[in-house]
């Protein structure tokens, strides 16, 4: 008796990695292909729409599983070829924007068409996203009906990633990001959004106490008198109380210095006061030659002060850079609190579902800054996400407890 082992062709169910594959590359050269024809982004929905594409979403894939997973093609998309494929196509669009510079703005025209310079809101991320989600859901609906106890670790973390991933995509239209520039002299309760727009209903008004910031030690620079081009940034040197170094074959010292000091003459002194800025009594030595003064950056209401080295070269103090800041600020709600609080670059307060961080100051006054600019996050989904999140978290738990269980019995 002859048997006869008659090869699968292409596109013949039950369909494998190839048929997987080449749907996931088709679907990403179409979504390029869409977005260059139309040259238009994916526009993120906001609610209720989210919310009811999400539920028509879970009813479909409900739906599909209840009375078609017997089709073939259904059983393929819960199959691992297909969860192969795509997590391949949505993991190679998140590693291209580690390659391709995500901004439109400095873009040629063809990434701009095609949705590579701008990919989380291109038809080719709509695309493969939708596809991991199809695939995903299947697959966890599997697992999930009929019941079984063996699949609760499968469908914690299956089910958790799944609601991680639609909750972040659906939700990114309602996040809400407000700038606010506030002073101490009134409560400010109106903000601006990123598309430009005055926002006044946002429940809170928020006032300017004080403004506080440490910098780090000033560096010492040597310019050119001309062209003003700093001539050693390769061997940069700070400017503390006592510190030595060599800069472009000069031997400097800090004799003295002052963090916040004033210059009267030709002599700074330590005061206190609005736009007293830092100032270093230094020695420069190189050859023969010996020379000794004040340097200071200055501030917005007091020059600054350089020691001419001769030549072309003078030895100055830049700004010193900002190593934190801090705002302390009274808020009011519109459930008439009122407290004090603190923010600062990656401490947020949260207020009534705001997220509040500190975010910028007015560069010119520095450590004087009368104003604070500060950022409102405001994300109603971000609960779901943590949900997703925390069942991600409780499936690798429980499927660890229950691998060492079976390993003791």
């Amino acid at each position: 008796m002859t048997t006869i082992n008659k090869k699968r062709q292409f596109w013949q169910y039950p369909w494998s990695y190839r048929e997987g594959f080449l749907i996931a590359i088709a679907l990403v050269i179409a979504g390029f292909a869409i977005g260059y024809v139309i040259d238009k982004e994916v526009k993120a929905i906001t609610f209720p729409e989210n919310l009811v594409t999400g539920g028509v979403i879970i009813l479909l894939l409900l739906i599909t599983h209840l009375f078609f997973r017997k089709h073939e093609f259904v059983k393929w998309i819960a199959s691992v070829p297909a969860a192969i494929s795509a997590i391949s196509a949505y993991a190679f669009l998140v590693l291209l924007m580690g390659f391709i510079r995500q901004n439109p703005e400095e873009s040629s025209e063809f990434l701009n068409r095609t949705g590579l310079s701008h990919l989380t809101s291109s038809q080719a991320f709509l695309f493969a996203q939708m596809y991991f989600l199809v695939t995903l859901g299947m697959v966890t609906l599997k697992r999930i009906i009929p019941f079984k106890t063996k699949n609760i670790g499968f469908m914690l973390n299956h089910l958790g990633l799944w609601i991680t991933i639609a909750a972040a995509s659906l939700g990114a239209g309602d996040i809400q990001r407000v700038s606010m520039e506030i002073n101490d002299r009134e409560p400010v309760f109106v903000g601006t959004d990123q598309q430009g727009n005055m926002l006044d209903d946002m429940g809170l008004a928020i006032q300017l106490i004080d403004f506080k910031m440490e910098s780090y030690p000033p560096k010492a620079f040597i310019v050119d008198r001309e062209s003003g081009d700093i001539l050693n940034l390769k061997n940069v040197f700070s400017l503390e109380m006592g510190a030595r170094g060599n800069i472009l074959g000069w031997e400097v010292e800090v004799v003295d210095f002052i963090e916040f000091g004033v210059g009267v003459g030709d002599k700074f002194h330590k005061v206190y006061d609005v736009g007293a800025a830092p100032a270093a009594y230094v020695t420069a030595k190189k050859d023969d030659k010996k020379l000794e003064g004040w340097i200071s950056c200055g501030s917005f209401r007091f020059p600054g002060n350089f020691l001419d080295l001769g030549g072309n070269e003078l030895l100055v103090m830049d700004r010193p850079a900002p190593k934190s800041f801090v705002s302390e600020v009274k808020i009011y709600t519109e459930d008439e609190e009122v407290f004090e609080t603190e923010i600062a670059v990656n401490s947020p307060v949260t207020v009534n579902g705001w997220k509040i961080y500190q975010y910028d100051y007015n560069h010119d006054m520095g450590d004087w800054s009368d104003i604070s600019v500060i950022e409102l996050i405001k994300d109603p989904w971000l609960p779901v996400v943590y949900t997703g999140i925390f069942m991600l978290m409780a499936g690798a738990f429980y499927m660890f407890w229950t691998g060492n269980r079976k390993k003791t019995e």
